[in-house]
C-alpha cells in the first residue's frame, strides 16, 4: 500500500440543506483522494456535519421539531446530495454521534484538568448569523457583518 492520506472537509452546518460552497468544497476534496487512490494511497476521507448551536435550535423550533429531529432530517439530505453527485467519503460524521461526543468529551476534561479551559464570564455584542462576538470596530449601523441585529450578551 502507499503513503497514508487523510483528508476533511469543514463539517456543514446543519441548519439548512447545503449550499454550493458545502458540495463544492466536497467535490474538490474528492477529486483529490481520487486522485490520491489511483495513485495506491492509503485515503480516509471524512465529512460530515454540524449539529450544534443556536441556529439549529431555532430553525427547529420554526419547523415545530426537537433539534435532533430538525438536524436528523438536514443531516440526511446533506449526506443524500453528496452520495447523489457520488463524494466518494470513508466517513460521515455527525458531531450528535455517540462516538464523537464521547471523544469531545475526553478532550474537554483533559483541557480542563490542565486548566486550559476555566469558568469566566464575557460579555459584548453577539452574531447569532455568525457565531461570533463582534468587535465595536466592526459593527456596521448596529448590525453584524452578515448584516443581522446584534444581541448583547
Amino acid at each position: 500500500m502507499g503513503k497514508k492520506f487523510y483528508l476533511t472537509t469543514a463539517i456543514a452546518y446543519s441548519s439548512a440543506v447545503p449550499h454550493i460552497g458545502n458540495v463544492y468544497e466536497a467535490i474538490l476534496a474528492d477529486a483529490i483522494v481520487r486522485f490520491r487512490r489511483a495513485k495506491g494511497d492509503d485515503v480516509l476521507f471524512q465529512t460530515g456535519t454540524d449539529e450544534h448551536g443556536q441556529k439549529i435550535e431555532t430553525k427547529s423550533a420554526l419547523n415545530e421539531l426537537s433539534p435532533k429531529a430538525y438536524a436528523d432530517h438536514i443531516s440526511s439530505e446533506i449526506k443524500r446530495i453528496y452520495d447523489k453527485v457520488g463524494i466518494s467519503y470513508d466517513k460521515f460524521i455527525r458531531t450528535t454521534d455517540e462516538d464523537h461526543e464521547r471523544s469531545v468529551q475526553a478532550i474537554f476534561t483533559k483541557l480542563y484538568e490542565q486548566g486550559d479551559i476555566y469558568l469566566g464570564k464575557y460579555e459584548g455584542w453577539y452574531s447569532v448569523a455568525d457565531e461570533s462576538f463582534i468587535f465595536e470596530k466592526d459593527i456596521v449601523d448596529g448590525k453584524g457583518p452578515s448584516g443581522d441585529e446584534l444581541v448583547w450578551t
